[in-house]
C-alpha cells in the first residue's frame, strides 16, 4: 500500500495550481477574464503555503476552556492516556465484589474541579512528564 504524506500531498496540489496558472496565463479563449482566474488560483496557492507552514510546527500550546464540570480534565486525561485501571470493591446485588474501574490520573477537588494548574511536557521517550505547579 502506498502512503502519501501531507507534505507530498501539499506539494502535489501546489504543483497542479502552478500548472493551471501557467495554462490560463497562456490561454486567451477563457470566458472569465484571465486575471480573476489567476488571482483565485494564486490565493489558493498562498493558502496552501500557510497550511504547509502551520503543519510543519512540531510544538503547540493548547488550552482547554469551558465551564465547571464540562470535562476539560477528563479530555486531557484521555487524550494523553492519563488513565489507569483500579481494583475497587463494590456492593452489587447485596454482595461485595471486586471490580476494575478506569479512572483519570489528574486529581480533582470538591465539585470535580481540577485542583492545580496542569503543564504537560513531552519527554524524549514515549511517555510524558507531568509537573504540578502550586500557586505561591
Amino acid at each position: 500500500m502506498l502512503t502519501i504524506t501531507w507534505q507530498e500531498e501539499i506539494a502535489s496540489l501546489k504543483q497542479d495550481l502552478k500548472k493551471e496558472i501557467k495554462k490560463i496565463s497562456g490561454n486567451s479563449e477563457i470566458n472569465i477574464p484571465n486575471h480573476i482566474c489567476i488571482n483565485n488560483l494564486k490565493s489558493k496557492l498562498e493558502r496552501l503555503d500557510e497550511i504547509e507552514r502551520i503543519l510543519s510546527i512540531e510544538k503547540y500550546k493548547i488550552a482547554f476552556i469551558g465551564t465547571i464540570g464540562q470535562g476539560k480534565t477528563t479530555a486531557i486525561c484521555h487524550l494523553f492516556n492519563l488513565i489507569n485501571d483500579f481494583n475497587v470493591s463494590k456492593t452489587i446485588a447485596n454482595r461485595s465484589r471486586n471490580v476494575i474501574e478506569t479512572k483519570e490520573l489528574l486529581s480533582t477537588g470538591a465539585g470535580k474541579t481540577t485542583i492545580c494548574e496542569v503543564i504537560i511536557k513531552a519527554a524524549e521517550k514515549t511517555y510524558s512528564i507531568f509537573e504540578v505547579h502550586e500557586v505561591q
